[in-house]
């Protein structure tokens, strides 16, 4: 009772971390631009990490054959993806943008395909339908709003290719993870991350400010710290004592936490089209993972 106790507390904080993540970057993009807010974000949850694993004496050298796939760890999962998702959280309420990451899970089966030649089963195709339409039914309301409240076509646009680069970035990081351990993986992924946005706000001549509102440093150091480092750190806990599709539920649940949360601060307005929408594309994600009967 006590193993499935800890379990359950394990995923309740995994789900509640990524579940408010969401709002936490629309706070960040409110108090300063998105390529700042990031690079306070990932500069923080680097050195937290990686300081953490140099203490702790667990740090590894990447070898130089490996810097590569490092460098592109940085890119797809902790600049890119991000940052597509930063700028949507301008025009997009946070709740959907969750919904849209929560896709992953489908994505992760395409390349699979795509790369591997695993072949694409009958319920990853169905999980893909629930999935794309869904997110139609989601998203439909927003391209209906007038001129003045309709977010541009890119906006719409950015999220999806946020989270193909983050199913890319899976693929990279698994690749990486079976020469150095995980948290090494991700930290020193930070930290290409968080030096290709530097780099990023240089070309763009992006004035590297130091924000000073409470509410910005207080939803950057959730983000860092909690988000990026203890729900991660925890849902590798959860991985190791009931397996990656149990963990998986997490991928289900948080989007659920987002949207409420977007309804209640930013009064996201629930219809029976986007409550359908929301039933579909997490069905399409459980399906995706969910163990095969029999």
């Amino acid at each position: 009772m006590e193993n499935h106790s800890t379990n359950y507390l394990l995923l309740a904080l995994v789900v509640l971390a990524w579940g408010f993540s969401w709002y936490g970057i629309v706070v960040q993009v409110a108090e300063a631009p998105p390529l700042i807010s990031l690079a306070w974000r990932f500069a923080l949850a680097a050195l937290f990490l990686c300081g953490g694993l140099v203490v702790t004496g667990r740090w590894q050298r990447i070898a130089w054959a490996d810097q590569k796939w490092l460098a592109a760890l940085g890119f797809c999962l902790f600049s890119m993806n991000f940052i597509c998702f930063y700028f949507a959280a301008l025009y997009l309420p946070s709740g959907l943008l969750s919904v849209v990451f929560a896709s992953a899970a489908i994505l992760g089966a395409v390349n699979a395909w795509l790369f591997f030649r695993k072949p694409l089963e009958a319920r990853v195709l169905l999980a893909a339908t629930l999935g794309i339409v869904g997110l139609s039914l989601l998203l439909l309301p927003e391209m209906d709003k007038t001129n003045a409240a309709r977010p541009p076509w890119w906006a719409i646009a950015l999220p999806f290719l946020g989270t193909y680069f983050f199913s890319l970035g899976n693929i990279i990081s698994a690749r990486l993870s079976q020469s150095y351990s995980l948290p090494n993986v991700v930290g020193q992924g930070m930290i290409r991350g968080t030096a290709i946005i530097l780099a990023i706000c240089l070309v763009t001549q992006e004035p590297l400010i130091l924000p000073t509102t409470i509410t910005f440093w207080g939803s950057t150091l959730f983000l860092a710290l909690v988000s990026s480092v203890l729900a991660f750190l925890t849902y590798l806990t959860l991985v190791n004592r009931v397996g990656t599709a149990r963990a998986s539920y997490a991928t289900v649940l948080f989007p659920i936490v987002a949207m409420l949360v977007s309804s209640v601060v930013e009064d996201y307005s629930w219809t029976f089209m986007s409550a359908s929408g929301l039933a579909l594309a997490l069905s399409g994600t459980y399906l995706t993972f969910a163990p095969r009967k029999p």
